[in-house]
């Protein structure tokens, strides 16, 4: 036994040396060969595939675990963007999203931590073979949003032209055409229809924003609604009725009322009223497992955590607390990197 763990040794000693004397060259070609053949397969989308990546699930406030707002979904061979906070690119990139087959992203409203990552996503995605325009579909303000990344863009992508022109890459799409809907009423309007897949936007209640939207997601007769950021809703009580999947943002209240008595109990520069005025216009998770019953959705997926903790069976467990006592559907916890097959 003595002697076969002495070989064993001997032989992985010799490769060390081997490769310390190739300069490691024969790693390193291999992990450019992954990186590249990686590079390939985000540029590719399966026909017939249909499923979500859940790639920004919590607040404002990153975490290892969670990412600020970031929905993606693979339809048609194409990726649609549901907000895209800051980091959005670098998780696409890690859960092996087709960032190159990018045609729409969809923002719920302007808070920053929803369209912080558009630019970089944008820019990036470009750069490295986009060769179609994107479009930007959100509320009033959206077109704001993109001509201020043009103008901080302009010198760059100006100078990166002399890099991609001989390929073909045109500066007009760098960045994204503006599609601006402004929802004033309660009803439910169709801003993207192509191939089966229809996509429509609702109005939502997020107290100071006057245009904050939900999404209504219909393919193959399945019915997916996200709801944006809302308190618990008209919007998403009428148009998710029956729903098949319900994504909504989530506030444990408890837990919120906790980190606001630790806050002034060790004096923090962020007082309890601050944090009892996030909780009221967000949507506790109890009074949204009531909504979810009363509207009969199947299954409910909580989405943008307020707070954002770890992912583990015991924080889930934590979060969702009493939530089965008013709701006899299924219920389940967000996390950044699950891709999620609604048709399954």
């Amino acid at each position: 036994m003595r002697k076969v763990a002495y070989y064993c040794l001997s032989i992985i000693t010799a490769v060390l040396l081997w490769l310390y004397h190739q300069d490691f060259a024969p790693l390193v070609g291999l992990a450019v060969k992954a990186q590249v053949v990686g590079m390939r397969y985000q540029d590719t989308a399966d026909e017939g595939v249909f499923k979500l990546l859940f790639c920004g699930t919590g607040s404002p406030t990153r975490t290892v675990d969670r990412g600020q707002p970031c929905l993606a979904l693979v339809a048609n061979q194409k990726l649609f963007l549901f907000d895209a906070g800051e980091g959005t690119l670098g998780k696409l990139h890690q859960y092996k999203a087709p960032v190159g087959k990018l045609t729409h992203i969809f923002l719920t409203h302007l808070h920053s931590d929803h369209f912080s990552g558009v630019a970089e996503v944008l820019h990036s995605s470009w750069l490295y073979g986009r060769m179609h325009n994107v479009r930007l579909i959100g509320p009033p303000g959206t077109q704001q949003l993109i001509d201020g990344i043009a103008a901080s863009n302009a010198a760059d992508i100006a100078e990166r032209m002399h890099v991609l022109a001989p390929d073909g890459v045109s500066a007009d799409n760098a960045l994204a055409e503006v599609q601006e809907e402004t929802i004033a009423d309660d009803g439910l309007y169709t801003v993207f229809e192509e191939q089966g897949l229809l996509i429509q936007a609702f109005r939502v209640t997020h107290p100071d924003w006057p245009f904050a939207y939900g999404c209504k997601i219909t393919h193959q007769k399945k019915v997916i609604v996200i709801s944006g950021d809302t308190t618990i809703s008209a919007g998403v009580e009428h148009h998710a009725k029956d729903a098949d999947v319900l994504i909504h943002e989530a506030t444990n209240t408890a837990l919120m009322h906790l980190i606001a008595d630790e806050l002034d109990a060790n004096s923090s520069v962020i007082s309890s009223a601050r944090i009892k005025r996030i909780v009221n216009v967000h949507s506790d998770t109890l009074a949204l497992a009531e909504l979810a019953q009363k509207i009969n959705v199947k299954h409910l997926l909580l989405n943008h955590l307020i707070s954002a903790l770890p992912t583990s069976f015991v924080t889930d467990r934590y979060f969702t607390s009493g939530m089965d006592e008013n709701f006899d559907g299924e219920i389940s916890v967000a996390f950044d990197g699950w891709w999620f097959y609604p048709n399954k």
